[in-house]
């Protein structure tokens, strides 16, 4: 009981995060930093016409997500090789609950190199951020174990 009274008490202090980093929202290819400005350009639909999988499915492992659909912009699915993803290399992941669309997660490639602080992580919606920063451990953690630089994406060449 202590443990999840602890647990609760850390989530209800957290920080947020940034609501805004100034970021274009107009580009088609780069989510925005920031949960206001993501979640517009979200709900803008840009991503939409990246490479999307064909229809939700459910969560690999070790995702915690659940139902999901993922989508990668033209960075991300042009990139080979095994080193690190250029930055601007991005993907939202669609996460649903039933046949809707609940909440989304975003990761975009901020800073060259390879670890989990050189991304940029966004997970919740406009009313409920989960997730929302660069090396957000939230994500990390689980990403950490991807087979090439925190990107479990499967759109890629």
């Amino acid at each position: 009981m202590l443990r999840l009274l602890t647990l609760v008490t850390l989530a209800a202090c957290s920080d947020p995060g940034p609501s805004t980093l100034g970021d274009p929202l107009d580009d088609p290819q780069l989510p925005p930093r920031g949960s206001v400005d993501i979640t517009t350009w979200i709900a803008s639909g840009h991503y939409l016409d990246w490479v999307c999988e064909d229809a939700p499915h459910a969560g690999r492992s070790p995702s915690p997500h659940g139902r999901n659909r993922i989508c990668s912009n033209d960075a991300l699915t042009t990139s080979t090789g095994t080193g690190p993803f250029s930055v601007g290399s991005a993907a939202v992941k669609e996460i649903y609950d039933g046949d809707r669309i609940s909440i989304h997660a975003v990761y975009r490639k901020v800073k060259d190199g390879e670890g989990g602080d050189t991304w940029y992580w966004f997970e919740g919606t406009a009313d409920d951020v989960i997730a929302n920063g660069e090396g957000d451990s939230t994500c990390v953690g689980c990403h950490s174990g991807a087979p090439r630089d925190f990107v479990f994406t499967p759109n890629i060449e």
